[in-house]
């Protein structure tokens, strides 16, 4: 493992034991060191185990995943919910083990799991952050020097010398943050944890996200959220039922990601060239204000492209000035290079920071 690889994946492995009843988790462990007593090979051995086998099965949350991830790297990680994500970043923080394989880590690993963990509740929020700087193998002196930023930056006032059980989700989220953002990582971890964030310290976290890596830190990213993958990672894994599908450009990860849930056509669906034409003075329209030449990038097979899109007001004229609660259009011109089953489209709208604040499709 060379000093600029900080995270080292191998042969990952990770199984539940699924039990087909609440006795079986006393039961099986009994049969098992009853078998374990018995010669090998001998039948009684062999019944006993079988019978053990019966009681349970195995559900691999994740299979022989292996990657490494370099100094520096920003890489998001998305995929469905049940795909194994969690259980990932929980080996990489070392909070759990694995049940084959390998995770090797250089430096220190801050880590944003489940809201609220490493946090007593009965502790105010100030002694809180010194518990959480013991973890991180910080002394109390050092943690002092830096209770001032993690107080600024978690901004909830009185609350921080209030004990943690009396914090809301988003409060205690702040608590976290602050702390993790404050303690020097060489990796940082966050699973989801701003999600229940309000905007603008979502915003905050952003920002501070990007000066951490621009620093040389390494993120480890997981969301939802696919505009906030393609803005702070230069790099995505896709995880689907605990297994590797795709590790490469955030662009080609997410379009792979969204076309694993794209539903098969059916026989006699339309397909490309049975279409009908557009309107050529609508097409003409969409063309002349197109916002396309702006588009970030292109990814994808290109089995279907955007040729045009446009943004009309309520009267379907092109613009991109809107007043509240008036009405605005995206209008798209759309081209089928292959057989396409069900067309769609969507669109996302991100703020001045690069946040997704809306999504459509």
């Amino acid at each position: 493992m060379s000093s600029d690889t900080l995270i080292d994946v191998s042969g990952l492995t990770k199984a539940y034991r699924i039990w087909d009843s609440p006795s079986s988790r006393l039961t099986v462990p009994l049969l098992e060191a009853a078998s374990a007593l018995l010669p090998k090979g001998s039948s009684a051995r062999l019944a006993l185990a079988g019978r053990a086998s019966r009681k349970y099965r195995d559900f691999y949350a994740l299979r022989d995943v292996a990657f490494s991830i370099r100094r520096g790297e920003a890489t998001g990680i998305i995929g469905r919910n049940g795909s194994g994500k969690s259980t990932l970043l929980q080996l990489i923080a070392g909070t759990m083990l694995p049940t084959a394989g390998s995770v090797r880590t250089n430096g220190r690993v801050s880590a944003l799991l489940e809201l609220g963990s490493g946090f007593n509740p009965e502790f105010t929020g100030r002694e809180n952050v010194f518990l959480n700087g013991a973890i991180y193998g910080f002394t109390h002196a050092e943690m002092l020097t830096r209770m001032d930023e993690v107080i600024a930056f978690a901004d909830i006032g009185d609350f921080i010398d209030q004990p943690v059980k009396t914090y809301s989700s988003g409060m205690m989220m702040r608590l976290a943050f602050a702390v993790a953002v404050n303690v020097q990582p060489d990796v940082l971890i966050i699973d989801e944890a701003l999600a229940v964030g309000d905007v603008f310290f979502s915003q905050k976290c952003f920002q501070r996200i990007r000066e951490i890596v621009h620093r040389g830190a390494t993120l480890i990213f997981v969301s939802h959220d696919m505009g906030a993958i393609q803005s702070l990672c230069d790099r995505a894994l896709l995880l689907n039922k605990g297994s590797l599908m795709f590790d490469g450009a955030p662009e080609d990860c997410v379009s792979r990601y969204f076309n694993l849930h794209t539903p098969p056509s059916k026989p006699g669906e339309a397909v490309a060239g049975r279409h009908p034409s557009p309107d050529p003075a609508a097409a003409g329209a969409v063309r002349a204000g197109s916002i396309l030449s702006a588009a970030k990038s292109r990814h994808g097979d290109r089995a279907l492209e955007i040729e045009a899109a446009v943004v009309v007001d309520g009267h379907g004229a092109p613009t991109w000035d809107f007043e509240m609660m008036h009405r605005a259009a995206v209008r798209m011109l759309l081209k089928a290079n292959a057989e396409v089953g069900r067309p769609s489209a969507g669109i996302q709208i991100h703020d001045r920071m690069g946040n997704l604040v809306f999504a459509a499709g």
